[in-house]
């Protein structure tokens, strides 16, 4: 009887196990990540090795795979990278298994061969036939809830520099860190990190678009929480990408677009596999560009089978292509059709991975990651509505975890727990302070504190001719000190002029909506003709080093001034001014009062000046970030910008000697020339109506000095020439990496061919060149600090009927960082200088920038 019940159990088991293991369902996820930088790899393909069981990672890297039958292991593989494969436990029903892929090159030409026409092809310009249905453009207007996160990290942490002090103080941080990047992945330093909520706008016609920072978290090493990064953390204003368009703006580059009409010529393509991607059949398309060294893309691609329509794309640039610093970009993307046919980027990650300048250094990782939701279409807001491209909340720095836990569109990882916790680590260690100040101040050339800032340390020191060692001490407040008020301040001394120098500044932010400022400014320096601040404009670097060596053409002037500045509508902005200024020259400079006696014209050495300025200027689409109480411009691209002012001199205003007209003209505008590079002209165009001396005229900016200075004659002699009425042209070219990249001795230094050509028409009427004739000699003639007369200088007219004309060459890009250019000069060959000297037909000018 006990044996029958035993038997009887027995048999129930053996059934109960033989069922189970019939209809047992084995569940394997995981995640699929680059082994460098961590970052999550789409649609690559994962399966149980011999049978017919796999999955695809999704957006987010992650993969799921259910099946009825156990395997012994499991692969995974993508595009570009190593394939993996690892052991699998056969007794557990469900597991996680991860993997960290290493990055392989591999190109598609050499692993695929088409007897005609690649199938490709066709898919291709269907997209590009339904690109008008399907682009983001077709809609007039689009809004949507934005999450962003972003991250900066050091990685590449090698060894050796392990071994520096500053890694030594945080060492367990980072052994916690190596845990958590699993056992092929590599540890990362984070130093910052930040999450935002806001809400982003666009319209289509005319092009506008604006993002209300609602909730930023922010924490960083050396990260002053503000405004200024609380506008750079938002995303969607500079990471908001479309790949319809031919070329993709990335880093100041102009990215050839994989999907653009440029498909073909740039890339070759390779069907890969057909899909199902968030309920769209999707072609499956890989792509590998024709010559790496361009700045092109690598990657992947899913096309709808239906619309044709762009529904996901994962597209990288390596380290082979002309762009500095950097070993890797990449940019992925998903598309969300809307209920009008146009696709809006639903998800958007996007990677930098910035290359150790050395082998004992580190490099830099840059991740960011985007998620919309909640699109509206078709609804435009008024044009006043963009005014303020970014808008942050008053209290959207303010803490509130409950907040961030209902408002993720993603919960937090345990790596970006653990990111934040190492960052509070890192940015209390005393070296990393020491680290982020000097490298603060190298890039704003100020040392700033709670309330104020000390600098710009580039004009602290100069040695010249006139005033021997020159020092000056400069200052600003902050918006820490007054949200609308700034005073600047500065005085310098020379030791041989024994001159006190000095100047201060007070402006009033009316409105930032509008950007309306008022100001009054006050300063009293030694100057020279043709190479004041209101000539050589925003190059401050130029006009510092012009401070040193020989300073002819020297004047002290005290200068007067209060001032308007406003947008009204976007793009437009205007300046009112009333200035005064003295002209004290340090060399021999007279003009008659009355030219029409000839010689025995009296004549005066000096003279004063007060003027109205009236200023407009048009910048379609220009944006604007705030920093503080301060506006940083990002540019315009495409589009010119023109600039109209007008001065009207007043005599008798504050001793002023004349009265005049001065009308001036500008247009810039940068632009791509297809394959061939990128180009930015400036043509300006002046006009005084008035007789005066040359000084108030318009001195042509020249350069003596060995720096390269674009916006200069790099050719002409400081003040060499003077015209009363002109119009120039100033064309430079970066042909980037088109002729370099295709020389294999030396496309690996990623140099840049550039070419430039400055033309100059210019003419002063008899009636300015008599002014400046010299008269009757001067009583008590002027002497320098060594007792001896000043000299006098030339002011040369320009022949109506011949261009001044010079061309340049060269090549940017030298060890990243130097650009050395050739210019020579084609007319005026036998002019004499200001000084007497006759002119070099030929100059060799360097510059040193920074550049992706």
């Amino acid at each position: 009887m006990i044996n029958s019940k035993i038997s009887k159990l027995l048999t129930f088991c053996v059934l109960a196990f033989a069922h189970q293991s019939i209809f047992a369902q084995y569940v394997i996820t995981g995640r699929i990540t680059d082994a460098k930088n961590g970052d999550p790899l789409p649609f690559a393909t994962v399966g149980l090795k011999g049978i017919n069981a796999g999955a695809q990672t999704n957006f987010e890297g992650v993969y799921t795979i259910k099946t009825k039958f156990m395997t012994d292991s499991i692969y995974v593989s993508t595009v570009n990278y190593k394939k993996k494969v690892k052991v699998l436990d056969k007794t557990a029903t469900t597991q996680t298994i991860d993997f960290q892929l290493q990055a392989e090159a591999k190109s598609l030409d050499e692993v695929v061969v088409y007897s005609g026409e690649n199938p490709a092809f066709k898919i291709l310009r269907r997209l590009r036939e339904n690109a008008e249905k399907n682009d983001r453009k077709r809609l007039t207007a689009f809004e949507y809830d934005s999450y962003s996160k972003m991250e900066l990290d050091v990685d590449n942490i090698s060894e050796k520099f392990k071994e520096k002090k500053v890694m030594k103080q945080i060492q367990g941080a980072i052994e916690k860190f190596e845990k958590i990047a699993g056992e092929d992945g590599k540890a990362v330093i984070p130093v910052f990190i930040s999450e935002t909520i806001s809400k982003f706008y666009y319209r289509e016609s005319p092009a506008r678009k604006k993002e209300m920072v609602l909730k930023n978290n922010i924490k960083g090493v050396g990260v002053k929480e503000g405004s200024f990064v609380s506008q750079l953390v938002g995303g969607n204003i500079f990471a908001n990408y479309n790949f319809y368009d031919n070329y993709v703006p990335f880093l100041g580059k102009d990215i050839i677009s994989p999907v653009g009409n440029n498909w073909k010529g740039t890339y070759s393509w390779y069907i890969s596999d057909t899909t199902d991607v968030d309920g769209h059949v999707c072609y499956g398309m890989e792509f590998d560009p024709k010559n790496d060294k361009d700045l092109v893309f690598t990657g992947k691609v899913y096309i709808d089978t239906t619309s044709y329509a762009l529904v996901q794309i994962d597209a990288a640039i390596g380290k082979q292509a002309n762009i500095n610093f950097i070993d890797k970009i990449k940019i992925s993307q998903e598309l969300e059709q809307t209920s009008e046919g146009g696709w809006l980027p639903a998800k958007t990650r996007f990677l930098i991975d910035i290359a150790e300048i050395s082998k004992s250094s580190a490099g830099m990782l840059l991740k960011m990651y985007i998620s919309n939701k909640n699109f509206v279409i078709n609804q435009p807001k008024e044009l006043s509505f963009y005014d303020l491209p970014v808008e942050v909340a008053e209290d959207s720095k303010e803490p509130d975890p409950k907040f961030w836990l209902d408002a993720r569109h993603e919960s937090l990882s345990a790596q970006d727990i653990l990111a934040s916790r190492l960052i509070d680590t890192v940015r209390n260690v005393p070296i990393v302070k020491t680290y982020v100040e000097i490298a603060e101040i190298i890039a704003s050339g100020f040392k700033r504190y709670n309330k104020f800032a000390i600098g710009p340390y580039i004009n602290a020191l100069a040695v010249n001719n006139e005033e021997g060692l020159r020092t000056r001490f400069g200052f600003k407040t902050l918006a820490s000190f007054d949200k609308h008020l700034t005073l600047k301040g500065w005085v310098g001394f020379g030791t041989k002029d024994l001159v006190l120098k000095y100047g201060g500044e007070a402006n009033y932010i009316l409105s930032r909506r509008h950007w309306t400022v008022a100001g009054i400014k006050h300063s009293y320096d030694l100057e020279r003709v043709g190479l004041t601040p209101e000539l050589i404009g925003e190059n401050k670097i130029f006009y510092a080093f012009t401070r040193w060596g020989n300073y002819s053409g020297a004047f002290y002037r005290r200068e007067n001034e209060i001032f308007l500045k406003t947008e009204p509508t976007k793009g437009l902005s205007f300046n009112v001014a009333l200035t005064t200024r003295t002209f004290d020259p340090l060399f021999k400079f007279q003009y008659r009062l009355n030219p029409e006696l000839d010689t025995l014209s009296r004549t005066q050495d000096f003279y004063d000046d007060s003027f109205i300025t009236i200023e407009a200027r048009f910048a379609k689409g220009e944006t604007f970030i705030m920093d503080g109480n301060e506006r940083i411009g990002l540019g315009t691209r495409r589009v010119p910008v023109f600039t109209l002012a007008y001065q009207r001199g007043i005599k008798g205003v504050m001793g002023s000697n004349f009265n005049y007209d001065r009308f001036t003209a500008k247009i810039y505008q940068s632009f791509r020339l297809g394959n061939i590079g990128r180009s930015d002209y400036t043509i300006q165009a002046g006009y005084i109506p008035t007789d005066l001396p040359a000084p108030l005229l318009f001195p042509h900016v020249g350069n003596q000095t060995f720096f390269y200075n674009r916006a200069a004659f790099n050719t002409m002699y400081f003040f060499e020439f003077v015209s009363d009425k002109f119009v120039s042209l100033n064309y430079n070219h970066n042909f980037e990496g088109l002729l370099f990249n295709r020389i294999p001795a030396i496309r690996q230094l990623k140099w840049r061919l550039i070419a430039s050509a400055n033309v100059l028409f210019g003419s002063q009427r008899d009636s300015n060149i008599e002014l400046m004739k010299e008269a009757l000699p001067v009583f008590n003639p002027r002497r320098g600090n060594d007792g001896k007369l000043l000299p006098r200088y030339n002011f040369s007219a320009l022949d109506p009927n011949k261009p001044y004309v010079e061309v340049g060459y060269g090549i940017d890009n030298i060890f990243k960082i130097f650009r050395i250019q050739a210019f020579h000069r084609l007319t005026y060959l036998d002019h004499e200088s200001p000084e007497g000297k006759l002119p070099k037909s030929f100059a060799l000018k360097a510059s040193v920038h920074f550049s992706f």
